[in-house]
């Protein structure tokens, strides 16, 4: 299985594959720098081989509090599981990087379209009876199942909350049409970040990726970058000049994920 944040251009399909080259390649590696952490898929995925360190960075701070609220909490709070309305969304994606918690870091990347940051998980037509939903699943609340015409009383029977989503979504399926409730599923993905044995021993930091200190005896680089001519990040708009002029100073070796740049390509 596959560990990350849903985040923007995530590598959560691809990070084993990336750690296979890089590993194969450099069998003394003693530090892994992800210095483009992002939703950590590719950090948490090196962790799990527990070989050497592994350094997480990401300048997003609203992103890096998230991370941070995982590694050092045992389990989630209720907050994770309240809805989060349209008028809450925009007020925590709205906060700059110097109001950055946990909870803005969450809201904006686990209850935005397409993780993109920006727009609302659900369009307006659908929100009601998603709130409905979600209150019968989370809160078992009878009189949300009333409001959506469903009979599935034993739904309140079940302590558990994923097997709850998963008789919901069983029942709709049957029923009617399928039924997405993402946001319950990307509060299950975190739960299993928190899971990962290894997560205390993730080094992280939340700087611009030229600002971390590199160290160890063998280190390795890996720069998740953001895509040219792509969707725009919260961050202002990366200078992809600036960073291959410091990758290409910088002692260790670089691994880059894009489509087009400077290096040599090692894997496509």
């Amino acid at each position: 299985m596959s560990l990350g944040i849903p985040y923007m251009g995530s590598k959560r399909k691809l990070a084993s594959e990336i750690l296979k080259v890089i590993s194969q390649r450099h069998e003394k590696i003693t530090d892994f720098y992800d210095l483009f952490g992002g939703g950590a898929s590719v950090s948490l995925n090196a962790l799990k081989n527990n070989k050497f360190k592994v350094h997480y960075n990401e300048l997003n701070s609203h992103i890096f509090q998230l991370i941070k609220y995982l590694k050092e909490k045992e389990e989630l709070e209720p907050k994770f599981f309240e809805w989060v309305n349209r008028e809450t969304f925009f007020e925590q994606v709205n906060k700059t990087n110097e109001d950055a918690d946990w909870f803005s870091g969450f809201v904006m990347s686990c209850w935005s379209f397409g993780n993109n940051q920006k727009s609302y998980l659900y369009g307006e037509e659908k929100e009601e009876d998603k709130f409905l939903a979600h209150n019968l699943i989370v809160h078992k609340d009878l009189s949300s199942m009333k409001k959506l015409n469903l009979e599935i009383e034993e739904i309140i029977k079940i302590d558990s909350l994923q097997k709850r989503k998963l008789i919901f979504c069983d029942y709709m399926k049957k029923n009617r049409n399928r039924f997405d409730l993402q946001h319950l599923e990307i509060i299950q993905h975190l739960s299993q970040i928190q899971q990962l044995s290894q997560i205390q021993q993730l080094e992280i930091s939340n700087q611009s990726f030229e600002a971390v200190k590199i160290e160890g005896i063998s280190p390795v680089i890996y720069c998740d970058i953001p895509y040219k001519n792509t969707g725009k990040y919260k961050e202002d708009d990366f200078n992809h000049d600036e960073f291959y002029q410091w990758a290409s100073l910088v002692d260790f070796p670089v691994y880059v994920s894009e489509y087009n740049s400077d290096f040599e390509e090692i894997h496509a």
